[in-house]
């Protein structure tokens, strides 16, 4: 018999398998009727699992203490709150791995101080006290009866990690694992209903004059256009598109409260532009983009290309590619997803060009463009020269449906907004019995187009690529028309 209780179905039964409602492809059973986690945050989990067999911890399937290891990434933090709510049987955490998101202490608090209502560019969310981690709405501590234990150990890497696994396998006790002394919670997180609209899914070029408007845009196309797609188990669904080419013609730093607003902090972001300009790789790490740009193939390219371009301030050679194939087409672990870095002197300006792999647009996009404006920044220094425009093209870029309710917040503030069309304007008007549109570019007269017939002048308008905004297009549109009834009524 099933109790349901606030929107939860109860499930009296008391068994002690472990029995994950999210994730389970992504998960290492170890013993499904212990009652430890551990949470490898950022860490590969067979790197910390073979850290634990180095230290003789039993990793045994029939007595282990631990149930299981899994990663925790931001995005993943509600979903190992359902699978504890649904394996009260897990009464410890052990926390340890490289803290790259800050995944630890939104854990930590989660149970520490709980949550607090929030609402985001109008969607209702829980928020972890002292934290910027938003959750369901319906998750709050006070659905755990027993609440685990959250004990944490710190990076993997660090020198005297041993000792302190060691010590908490002695001491903790892990006595009566798998005792089940409350009932399942299983809570729900249904998948957003979503649909996409017709389109060339290999066709959008976004050009915004600043990073954050421009990643607002790029998050409202892939909502409204990128189709669903499958990337397995692991991964899940991705609204997807290809080959998206996103130009911020006037790239720099955002006020710290209009980041804040969209959940991003500009000293995250300052952290991760020095991990960019930093050659060091840790010890657990399969790669990183410094490592890669500043050391991986022996060259530190920044530096590089900043005596190319002060030899030849048009010097077309300042490519830096971070794919090798040697180890990325070959070897199943992590591979960057920025692959090329390019930079060219244009219109006196240093502009930089960056293409990617695979691309985040919800997480990662602005992220990575805060970064390249800083690699932008420091050759432009060293030659000299004012930065420009940065380009990103993204060969496979998407955002997970599970971020619906935060994309569809940016969604809902887009508005009507003016842009002048890059190709110039129009003066559309009726002389000597044909209808005239004279192309005006910076006060000058670059072409004039002539019918009696508007549906002619569109055509050639658009065989001359002369409107590049569908806005201005439409407009366009209009005006000819009201030229060409104008004509007929002078008949």
């Amino acid at each position: 018999m099933l109790e349901s209780r606030a929107g939860q179905t109860v499930v009296p039964e008391k068994r002690s398998d472990f029995q994950p409602l999210y994730f389970r492809e992504s998960l290492d059973i170890v013993n499904p009727c212990g009652c430890v986690g551990v949470v490898t945050l950022w860490s590969e989990r067979s790197r910390v699992r073979r850290r634990f067999e180095e230290c003789d911890i039993d990793l045994a399937p029939d007595t282990s203490p631990i149930a299981v290891f899994g990663n925790l990434y931001g995005n993943g933090l509600k979903h190992l709150l359902v699978n504890l709510l649904y394996n009260p049987q897990i009464t410890f955490l052990v926390v340890c791995g490289n803290d790259r998101s800050g995944s630890r202490q939104e854990l930590e608090e989660f149970f520490a101080r709980g949550v607090e209502a929030h609402t985001s560019l109008g969607v209702q969310h829980n928020r972890i006290i002292a934290t910027n981690r938003l959750i369901d709405a319906r998750i709050s501590p006070g659905l755990f009866k027993n609440p685990p234990t959250v004990l944490s150990l710190g990076d993997i890497t660090e020198a005297d990690f041993d000792k302190r696994l060691l010590g908490l396998f002695r001491s903790a006790g892990f006595d009566n694992c798998g005792v089940v002394d409350t009932e399942r919670v299983r809570l729900e997180l249904t998948e957003p209903q979503v649909a996409s609209f017709p389109c060339n899914h290999r066709g959008f070029t976004i050009i915004r004059e600043t990073p954050l408007e421009a990643w607002k845009e790029l998050v409202f196309c892939l909502h409204r256009f990128a189709p669903v797609v499958n990337l397995g188990a692991k991964k899940g669904n991705r609204k997807e598109l290809q080959n998206v080419k996103v130009v911020v013609e006037r790239p720099a730093e955002e006020p710290v409260e209009l980041l804040a607003r969209y959940g991003f902090e500009l000293e995250t972001f300052h952290r991760y532009q020095q991990r960019l300009l930093s050659p060091d790789i840790r010890g657990d790490e399969t790669y990183n983009y410094g490592n890669r740009i500043n050391a991986w193939f022996g060259v530190d390219s920044i530096s590089e290309c900043i005596k190319r371009l002060r030899d030849n301030p048009q010097d077309r050679g300042a490519f830096i590619g971070l794919w090798d194939a040697r180890s990325d087409l070959t070897i199943l672990r992590g591979r960057p997803c920025m692959v090329s870095i390019f930079l060219r002197v244009f219109d006196g300006k240093l502009t930089l060009n960056a293409t990617f792999r695979t691309h985040n647009a919800v997480d990662a996009w602005l992220q990575n463009f805060y970064g390249l404006m800083k690699v932008q920044d420091v050759i432009s220094r060293g030659v000299d020269i004012p930065p420009g425009a940065v380009t990103i093209i993204s060969h496979s870029i998407s955002i997970n449906t599970a971020d619906h309710e935060r994309v569809l917040g940016v969604v809902k503030e887009k508005r009507f907004e003016f842009t002048p069309d890059p190709h110039g304007q129009f003066d559309i008007k009726v002389e000597d019995g044909l209808i005239v549109a004279t192309h005006v570019y910076e006060g000058n007269v670059i072409a004039r187009y002539k019918s009696k017939k508007a549906e002619r002048i569109q055509y050639e308008l658009k065989h001359d690529h002369a409107i590049s905004d569908i806005g201005h297009a439409i407009y366009i549109g209009r005006e000819l028309e009201k030229a060409e009834n104008l004509l007929k009524s002078l008949k």
